[in-house]
């Protein structure tokens, strides 16, 4: 299942990117019939991440029941706006990270929610896709990228083939029980990386938007005084150009719970000359704090 060249798609890389948009605009502004025509009658939904009230990870197969998914999450929250801040494609997989914001019906409340899709694709429709998503700590609808518009327009070059941009990634988030090597780290990295946990910096205290190399050692050292890392397993990687997303599944046991639990994490980087400049990570945030016996009644 590693890599994105594999399966059968039709489609070129410009309309892909084209179809993933409309499917997020069709979502935001609830037009089911048409998001619905972009999906296999068989498709298979994998929420790797909690819904706020709604659902835990879980899997949904079959189009109507992913689209009863969303009829019923709308009861409780309205789509307001949403808007996408990259896109992968890859073969016939595409990776995508958006932010969205909603409104709870009956409070009135607005959350704003990083999310991350993973999409195979056959025969030009999606044939399955895996959810990523958590909430964050303030409302703000403005998106903001960390690319320059002249990075944007013309990337720089990576430096790097897709084998050694993929092993410069999974060393980095694949990282020692032993704590961070700050060696290591200046090798894969550039000194101003900007890293961003996705997050409630309430709730997990290292989300947020970090930049530099020794401020990412931290959040690594800090990680590995609460978690023993058990297992580690990539599940999917994706490249475009200097660009790179990856599904990768991890067992940690907390130390001071002795609570052990599987979680499901994305990552998304950039590299530029040989080196990792950007780094942005989704993983169930209530999954964590349930390890660290801190997770709050629903």
């Amino acid at each position: 299942m590693l890599g994105g060249r594999d399966g059968i798609s039709n489609i070129s890389g410009a309309e892909l990117r084209r179809r993933v948009h409309e499917i997020m605009k069709c979502r935001v502004n609830r037009d089911f019939d048409r998001m619905m025509r972009h999906f296999s009658r068989d498709v298979v939904v994998y929420y790797t991440c909690s819904k706020k009230g709604l659902f835990r990870p879980g899997v949904w197969r079959g189009r109507e029941a992913f689209r009863e998914n969303m009829r019923l999450t709308d009861i409780e929250y309205q789509p307001l706006d949403g808007e996408i801040r990259e896109t992968l494609v890859d073969g016939n997989r595409v990776a995508v990270r958006w932010r969205s914001v909603w409104r709870h019906v009956g409070t009135g409340k607005q959350y704003t929610l990083e999310m991350a899709h993973f999409m195979r694709w056959e025969n030009d429709v999606v044939v399955e896709v895996h959810e990523f998503l958590d909430r964050l700590g303030f409302y703000d609808p403005i998106v903001t990228s960390m690319m320059t518009l002249d990075q944007i327009i013309s990337p720089p070059s990576p430096g790097l083939d897709r084998a050694e941009i993929t092993l410069k990634l999974e060393a980095l988030v694949n990282f020692s029980p032993s704590g961070p090597d700050l060696a290591m780290l200046r090798d894969l990295c550039s000194p101003s990386i900007v890293c961003e946990f996705v997050g409630d910096r309430a709730r997990i205290p290292y989300s947020g938007r970090h930049i530099g190399v020794h401020s990412l050692a931290s959040i690594i050292r800090e990680i590995g005084v609460e978690f023993h890392q058990v297992q580690y397993e990539t599940v999917e990687i994706l490249v475009e150009g200097g660009r790179i997303a990856l599904r990768r599944k991890v067992e940690w046991r907390h130390h001071g719970t002795s609570l052990t639990g599987g979680l499901e994490l994305a990552d998304f980087a950039r590299v530029e000359d040989g080196k990792i400049v950007e780094l942005i990570e989704y993983r169930d945030s209530d999954a964590v704090l349930a390890i660290s016996g801190d997770l709050e009644p629903a």
